[in-house]
């Protein structure tokens, strides 16, 4: 099978990573580059050994050697790019957050359908985790009964960008350019996670809070203006539901956690457990006990802990592997659209105080 030729548009921060999966990889390499910043993009191909620097993104597009994209941009200009590489005819992984609004989001999911190729979301990056894959294919086969609520729950004790981490990237903080903060960040995975774990409900509502820790301001006089805390309540039809927390800067370890809820079974992440309700007969019982009494079965489901890490490569290569294969990749742009849907919805919640609806 040939390999899937690539271009890459941005060559900040998350563009090395793209670049480290495809290494030797058999599946697909970089053979474009191109960034705003000419010099950015030179040493960029210099480092990895990239044969063309395109001057401009039609450049890019025009080259017949380019099968495919990958949009690097920070999130403010993640539609144009994609939008354009969909009508020249290359299928496109865009990074996270997939857009600002869902208007944005639909023209870019539209864009894809009309040109018949695929375009996939780097927000899914988690479905590429062996745990959750291994949840998700559990929750189709009916182990788990109907899972009717998912939490997920990731601290960061001091981790907000352009400040503890990427000092560089200053843009992290800044609303017009990132769109938002932690919930951009990492809660736009948790929320493609728990619906993805539900079976993908259609959300009906959506409740959140948010907090900038203004206690702790970046350094250099850098100016914030989006949140570092976030809690977001998401209802779904069918009585499902989720709650998704998360934070650049608290002041708590210990606290992270993934649980689905399922009629039959639960599960419980890192590593991945399955829990299960066994009926006890014959124990002693307390007066205040009815007949039934039960007791948590646990039985560890992978050997290994959960590496939530691993895939920031793996989102990359099985990208290219779905293109080669001539199928949708496992992180669809419509699901992405869906989860911008949520993101807008929370951030009007938290301005009006009140729980939106989607309709």
């Amino acid at each position: 099978m040939a390999k899937v030729r690539v271009g890459i548009i941005g060559t900040g921060t998350i563009a090395q990573s793209h670049a480290t999966a495809l290494k030797d990889y058999p599946g697909g390499e970089i053979v474009s580059v191109f960034d705003v910043l000419g010099d950015r993009a030179d040493a960029y191909a210099q480092k990895w050994a990239v044969p063309n620097v395109a001057r401009s993104i039609d450049e890019m597009l025009a080259n017949k050697d380019v099968d495919a994209v990958i949009v690097c941009t920070p999130p403010f200009a993640h539609a144009e790019p994609t939008i354009k590489a969909l009508q020249a005819g290359k299928h496109v992984l865009c990074e996270k957050p997939f857009a600002l609004d869902p208007k944005e989001a639909e023209r870019m999911v539209e864009t894809a359908e009309r040109a018949g190729r695929f375009l996939a979301c780097a927000s899914a990056r988690n479905r590429c985790d062996l745990a959750q894959r291994r949840a998700h294919e559990m929750m189709e086969q009916g182990e788990l009964g109907d899972v009717y609520h998912v939490r997920w729950s990731r601290w960061r004790f001091r981790g907000r960008p352009g400040h503890h981490i990427f000092p560089e990237s200053h843009w992290f903080l800044d609303m017009q350019r990132a769109g938002g903060g932690a919930m951009m960040d990492i809660a736009v995975y948790q929320i493609d996670s728990v619906l993805w774990l539900m079976g993908n409900p259609k959300v009906t509502s959506v409740m959140a809070s948010m907090r900038q820790i203004s206690e702790e301001p970046p350094p250099n006089g850098v100016k914030q203006d989006v949140e570092d805390h976030i809690v977001i309540m998401i209802s779904c039809a069918g009585g499902k539901s989720a709650i998704v927390e998360t934070a650049w800067v608290s002041n708590v370890k210990g606290a992270d956690g993934l649980f689905v809820f399922g009629t039959r079974a639960g599960l419980r992440f890192d590593p991945l457990t399955k829990i299960t309700a066994r009926r006890r007969d014959g124990d002693l019982k307390m007066p205040w006990m009815g007949e039934e009494t039960y007791s948590a079965v646990e039985e560890q489901v992978l050997l290994t802990p959960d590496n939530y890490s691993q895939d920031f490569g793996n989102v990359t290569q099985q990208f290219v592997n779905g293109i080669a294969a001539g199928r949708q990749p496992y992180t669809p742009g419509r699901d992405a659209l869906e989860v911008t849907r949520v993101i807008t919805a929370a951030y009007e919640s938290v301005k009006s105080g009140k729980m939106v609806a989607l309709v």
